[in-house]
């Protein structure tokens, strides 16, 4: 069976039995949130390269180290936009960007729910759980796009971090990196309150 969230319809209501995502999925979504928290942390004691010189040992391997993580977390994740895009796989793009057709009535369905103090009925997959989900993979993507034009420009061109480029991409990577923080810190909040209601999001992602 290829869909991971039935509807079984009973007389007089409708409940989710929801299947374990693929092993494929759980590791990537483990790994790329592994790395984005390792990036997160990193970025806090790390010395921006204009500063390197001065800054402490912490501070120089907290940055060689965002460069290599940052570098992995990007791969991670062109390879997830290519798992996305195989046919008959449990992650597909209108799961994760429901904005149009039937996606786009689920998740307004599922709004509904919450405005009204319930829980949606449509399980882990499509809907506004899949809009979330869709939006974390946006901002780790913009991230990753970003910190891998840094890189580029500060290893591979005569300027350097020097060049005005530089300081542009890196105003942007910032900016997102701040949208990740938020969105962090809110899916965290978000998936202890499944697992606390008892649907257990969190055992079935990463139970690998």
């Amino acid at each position: 069976m290829n869909r991971s969230t039935l509807l079984i319809r009973g007389k007089n209501k409708m409940q989710i039995e929801t299947q374990r995502w693929s092993k494929i999925t759980r590791w990537l979504h483990t790994l790329i949130a592994l790395s984005l928290t390792i990036q997160l942390i990193l970025s806090l004691v790390l010395a921006p390269p204009d500063e390197l010189d001065d800054a402490s040992e912490l501070a120089k391997a907290a940055m060689e180290g965002h460069e290599l993580v940052g570098l992995v977390a990007a791969g991670l994740l062109l390879l997830h936009w290519l798992w996305m895009l195989i046919p008959n796989n449990d992650v597909k793009l209108g799961n994760l960007f429901p904005i149009i057709g039937t996606g786009l009535q689920q998740t307004k369905s599922d709004i509904a729910y919450l405005l009204k103090n319930k829980k949606p009925p449509y399980g882990d997959h499509g809907g506004l759980s899949g809009l979330v989900h869709g939006l974390g993979i946006l901002i780790a993507s913009a991230i990753a796009a970003t910190g891998v034009g840094l890189y580029i420009v500060m290893d591979f061109t005569p300027q350097g971090f020097e060049n005005p480029l530089f300081e542009e991409i890196a105003e942007v990577h910032e900016l997102f990196g701040n949208f990740m923080w938020a969105y962090l810190i809110a899916h965290v909040f978000a998936a202890a309150w499944h697992e606390y209601s008892g649907e257990r999001l969190i055992s079935r992602m990463f139970r690998l």
